[in-house]
């Protein structure tokens, strides 16, 4: 358990590595670039509208200059893996019962 710990810390310190990239980052195109036909950018449009994420480009708002884009994007990833975690023991209690 310990190892895994170490290793996901080393994992969320290193998500900045992605602002470093030239371009945009796998995955993380504007609907507008899809390569997919008009009814599922129409199905993702409507989806977009009903739901956002909590930091949108993985970064807290106004926090767009210096080293403050860093910090926001290892605030995200520790935001993430605490609702992965906290889910997965949700979804594994629930089990657990069954």
């Amino acid at each position: 358990m310990r190892k895994a710990l170490i290793v996901l810390i080393i994992l969320i310190l290193l998500t900045p590595l992605g602002l470093l990239a030239p371009g945009t980052a796998w995955g993380e195109w504007d609907i507008a670039e899809w390569n997919v036909s008009e009814s599922w950018k129409s199905i993702a449009e409507r989806m977009a509208g009903i739901w956002s994420a909590p930091l949108p480009d993985y970064n807290i708002p106004g926090w767009g200059e210096g080293i403050l884009p860093y910090i926001g994007y290892i605030i995200s990833a520790v935001i993430g893996t605490i609702l992965v975690v906290l889910l997965s023991i949700a979804i594994g209690k629930i089990m657990a019962r069954r």
